[in-house]
């Protein structure tokens, strides 16, 4: 008997950009089948909106403050994801039978008790007539953990699936950079940092691009040695006492008065050797990495990345997935655990006191 179910799953990142949408078959456990990735890009217009928005939110009394804002931006995000998720269903003429939905993180303040991700999981529940789980991090918050990082149970199912049975470590590096370590039937996970934030919101805010296409920009510059070696102990990006980042945690404003190419490439630098600094404070011996996330594309990050760390670094491509949807495939992976009452984050993952499930199911048709 076949006791999987087909799964939806939706990300939208801290990059701001669109929404990752990814269809699995599992049954929560082991089993795993891909049926299909598909990325919608939000319009310029929309994504100046939300950016805009996130920026002037520092607290969730903020967002009570320019409620009427938020809840048209909501919609707006909500049917874009509505959106993607019947093109990649009447793409594959399928029957979904959960929806995972993450939304757009607002605002994340877990040692205050909240994460805000914006999405009205009503309305895509009512436009789709689909089952939608959602508000995936507010049982682990309310047991003491940070609500992040998410992804690691399914990057352990990727592991059992590469058939990899040495220690080894998944480095998503999205906006901002966590890992997964696994090891037989041990699993941990944390941010590390960094990872395309600071570079795409320099570039954003004095050239308007989105992001340097394969780390062109930075390999042209010059890193700024002096900047780095004053900054980097910064206590920002000292991660040993923090576990999870919000995204306005991050300040460029230390590369100021730089060329702009320079400024580019001393950020890249700075971010490989953040991350690079907080893996090896966790793990001294050399372990294998598998690299997923935006982040890998950038191939001068990823090369100051192996020349800091200096061991096997893969990227999670080599293994027939695509590196940029795993978050999506994550969360479609996710609603079935949390549909079926089963563990999505553990003391080793999020800081919980206990392991614990986590997501609200709702059906609006």
């Amino acid at each position: 008997m076949d006791n999987s179910f087909i799964a939806l799953g939706l990300m939208s990142g801290t990059s701001l950009d669109g929404i990752d949408a990814s269809i699995i078959k599992s049954d929560g456990q082991d089993k795993l089948e891909i049926i299909d990735n598909k990325y919608l890009s939000y319009s310029n217009e929309f994504k100046e909106k939300l950016y805009s928005f996130i920026q002037n939110i520092h607290k969730k009394t903020d967002i009570q403050e320019n409620i009427l804002t938020y809840r048209s931006l909501e919609r707006e995000l909500t049917l874009y994801h509505s959106k993607i998720s019947q093109n990649i269903i009447n793409h594959n003429n399928c029957k979904i039978q959960l929806i995972g939905f993450h939304g757009q993180t607002i605002v994340h303040k877990p040692k205050d008790g909240y994460s805000i991700q914006m999405g009205d999981a009503n309305l895509l529940s009512q436009v789709l007539k689909e089952k939608v789980i959602y508000n995936f991090r507010t049982n682990d918050i309310n047991n003491s953990g940070e609500g992040a990082p998410l992804t690691p149970i399914y990057h352990k199912l990727l592991i059992k699936k590469f058939k990899i049975i040495n220690p080894v470590l998944i480095l998503n590096i999205g906006g901002i950079s966590n890992y997964t370590y696994c090891f037989r039937d041990k699993i941990e996970a944390k941010d590390v940092g960094p990872g395309n934030v600071l570079i795409d919101e320099y570039l954003k805010k004095t050239k308007g691009i989105n992001f340097d296409k394969n780390g062109a920009i930075a390999s042209s510059g010059n890193i700024n040695q002096d900047i780095i070696n004053q900054f980097y102990e910064h206590e920002f990006y000292n991660a040993e006492e923090k576990h999870s980042y919000d995204r306005k945690e991050f300040d460029i404003g230390f590369v100021k008065g730089l060329e702009f190419e320079d400024a580019v490439a001393t950020l890249t630098y700075f971010t490989a050797l953040i991350i690079t600094k907080n893996i090896k404070k966790n793990f001294e011996n050399e372990i294998e990495i598998i690299l997923c996330g935006g982040g890998r594309r950038n191939l001068t990050l990823v090369n100051h990345l192996r020349n800091l760390l200096k061991c096997k670094i893969k990227l999670i491509d080599e293994f027939d997935i695509d590196g940029d949807f795993v978050e999506s495939q994550a969360f479609a992976y996710l609603s079935i655990r949390s549909y079926l009452k089963k563990i999505i984050s553990y003391p080793k993952t999020t800081n919980v006191t206990k392991p614990v499930t986590g997501g609200e199911i709702i059906k609006n048709f």
